[in-house]
């Protein structure tokens, strides 16, 4: 039998000398001259519509599901293969109740802010390697202790991979390798990835006042599955007919050769990525594929396991809580110009066992559980005009040391009244795209549950508790995204 600490020197092997490789090939890509073109859309000679539903990126059409499986390959390596976003934003929360300072506690709102901008490296290496990599500056990034703004650069999604493609007859089977830093970013359904997330919709960005205030902008408890990104994975996958999918990885914590994977600002050493024990912390992903006509029909499951170091400087030690996720999930897409509607659910039901020192140090439960559901539906009309509706729904444990110990003073905290994470947030959208490379769009997120109620505990910039009600989170966020 092969030791656990084998696996994790093999796999570690493996994921630095993938890195080297593609490197390699990045660098191969820019030594070509320059090219003016939009980035994908020259690669392929196809339309936005052809890989995205309804045009609206991240979110994939069949089409774009295999451009990403086989390894953004298809097409002409293009010169230079980069692509450029940047979000500009508005949000105003509903109540300052309980505030002692409303420019404390939250910072930007009502203000306009030009939120981040992105440069991508995608495309094609070789006939079998692709890679999608994007970097992201955040001019709001956090604030000092005299309260000014303070900047931020760092590496956002990578995934690089290898594929291949065989077709006869009667077999369409596509494999490949994905070097990675979480695993949303593989999959091509968007469950786990920005597509899906309730906070922002299809905007990869939020507004400066989710940086740096207790504000929430996402329920307050969610699976691990949804906090790896930095984390470093390696997978493999395989598509057969259309059909079936399956896709098993593992990761580690970015360190050493593949420190590039991760971001030091953002995903720091209180991050469960940069925390994770090992390199065998393994990622299941099946799934089942009908395409018929304008229809698509996908049903899957998904499956993580994770070691986590419970505390940064532990990471030497044998202190680690471990955490179970396991789900399914499913979509829908109706695809037929001028209409493109695309319906998704995600359910994750997660085990959180604690260590001895988690146990004593933070939780009053020596156990957890949490359940985490998301539903969206997306309607576009001939590309330019949609609305959509997400909702997210988090369930668990009530744990007095988690939920419900009192914070320092002069901190900030969001506190339940009844030591529990139960929080429900719906998110309804409409949008247009005046031009093929600008969105512009409204959201509002109404919060109808908090922290296991309406009402929970606040505490302001100053360390005031007091009573703030769910709805008092309710915000209007405006934005224009320009992507090219």
């Amino acid at each position: 039998m092969v030791s656990t600490q084998r696996i994790d020197a093999y796999v570690s092997q493996a994921l630095v000398s993938l890195a080297i490789l593609s490197a390699l090939g990045i660098g191969f890509i820019f030594s070509k001259s320059a090219s003016a073109l939009p980035l994908f859309a020259r690669q392929t000679g196809q339309s936005c519509l052809a890989c995205h539903a309804g045009g609206q990126f991240p979110e994939l059409t069949p089409y774009g599901r295999l451009f990403k499986l086989t390894g953004y390959t298809q097409g002409v390596r293009t010169d230079i293969p980069l692509a450029v976003m940047a979000v500009a934003s508005y949000a105003k929360v509903s109540s300052y109740n309980g505030s002692d300072s409303s420019g404390v506690d939250f910072p930007r709102d009502g203000t306009a802010n030009i939120t981040t901008a992105s440069v991508f490296c995608c495309g094609k290496i070789t006939d079998n390697i692709g890679v999608f990599a994007q970097y992201t500056h955040d001019l709001w990034a956090s604030q000092d202790a005299s309260g000014s703004w303070q900047e931020h650069s760092h590496i956002d999604q990578v995934d690089i991979r290898y594929s291949d493609r065989f077709i006869d007859e009667s077999h369409d089977f596509i494999y490949g390798l994905s070097l990675n830093n979480n695993p949303g970013v593989t999959d091509v359904w968007n469950t786990h990835n920005s597509a899906f997330a309730p906070v922002s919709s299809y905007v990869p960005a939020g507004n400066a006042i989710f940086s740096s205030s207790a504000l929430p902008h996402d329920v307050p408890a969610t699976p691990i599955l949804e906090g790896l990104q930095y984390s470093a994975g390696l997978s493999g996958y395989f598509y057969l007919n259309n059909a079936l999918y399956a896709e098993v990885g593992t990761y580690k914590a970015s360190t050493s050769g593949l420190s590039f994977l991760h971001d030091a600002g953002v995903g720091g050493p209180g991050a469960l990525s940069t925390r994770l024990s090992g390199s065998f912390n393994p990622y299941l992903r099946l799934a089942a594929n009908h395409d018929w006509n304008a229809n698509s029909l996908m049903l899957g499951i998904h499956a993580l396991h994770a070691s986590v170091f419970d505390d940064a400087t532990l990471i030497n030690s044998n202190s680690y809580s471990t955490f179970n996720d396991i789900g399914m999930d499913g979509q829908y897409q109706y695809l037929l110009d001028p209409h493109a509607l695309t319906l998704l659910f995600s359910f994750t039901h997660e085990n959180q066992n604690y260590s001895g020192y988690q146990h004593t140090a933070n939780s009053f439960n020596p156990s957890d559980t949490l359940n985490y559901l998301r539903a969206k539906i997306t309607y576009v009309f001939r590309a330019r005009y949609g609305a959509s509706l997400a909702y997210t729904q988090a369930q668990g444990s009530s744990d007095l040391g988690i939920y419900g110990a009192s914070p320092a003073a002069n901190t900030q905290a969001n506190l339940s009244f009844n030591h529990s994470p139960d929080s429900k947030l719906w998110v309804p959208e409409v949008f247009v795209m005046p031009v093929q490379n600008i969105r512009v769009g409204l959201q509002y997120f109404k919060w109808s549950q908090f922290l296991g109620g309406h009402t929970y505990t606040y505490y302001s910039g100053l360390g005031t508790p007091s009573s703030r009600d769910a709805s008092d989170n309710n915000l209007a966020f405006l934005y224009v995204w320009l992507a090219y």
